[in-house]
């Protein structure tokens, strides 16, 4: 017997469906592409050649907000799989905080970098195209803006370390099948 084969897993309603594991993982791939940017960015912030990779970020962070949008829309009205009923309400809790916390940085995150851009001097870009200026530049609230966007920057990197060690936890100590619902090719 495989010893990290899930034990009595349910199998109705246990898996989350095909859209939400293609929103999971594309916004997992998107978020650490972001974060790394980002703290590219920050390495170059002032060199001649700069410019391209925060518009890229700019643009990606537009992305980024749809997609969280779009997922929130489809959590809202699909189910979630339950987690298991033997798990100890204290670890159900912390998962609940972790998702609320991750949901709520994935969506306040990208809107403090566009409130940044909207009040920076180059303005809000979408790949190469000026989206119309919404406010007037103000370098003190952009950089507030900034502010709260890198400190959330921290914040959603160690909710997403929390995330992942919950997950490796079910997967390897746990074995009860939570760590493979969200895997996908696994119907």
């Amino acid at each position: 017997m495989n010893r990290f084969r899930p034990q009595a897993v349910p199998t109705v309603g246990w898996h989350y469906d095909r859209i939400a594991l293609a929103l999971h993982w594309i916004s997992a791939v998107l978020l650490v592409f972001m974060t790394g940017l980002g703290w590219y960015m920050m390495e170059i912030e002032h060199s001649p050649g700069a410019k391209p990779y925060f518009v890229l970020h700019k643009s990606l962070g537009l992305i980024v907000l749809a997609l969280v949008l779009v997922r929130l829309g489809w959590r809202r009205s699909h189910p979630v799989p339950q987690l298991p009923s033997r798990m100890p309400a204290w670890q159900l809790r912390a998962a609940q905080l972790v998702q609320v916390g991750l949901y709520l940085c994935m969506l306040i995150l990208p809107l403090a970098g566009i409130a940044g851009a909207i009040h920076s001097k180059s303005g809000l870009v979408f790949f190469g195209y000026s989206l119309p200026r919404l406010a007037a530049a103000n370098h003190d609230m952009a950089e507030t803006y900034y502010d709260i966007h890198g400190a959330l920057v921290w914040l959603l990197v160690a909710l997403v370390c929390v995330h992942i060690a919950g997950a490796l936890k079910h997967r390897f100590i746990d074995k009860d099948g939570v760590f493979e619902r969200m895997v996908p090719g696994r119907d």
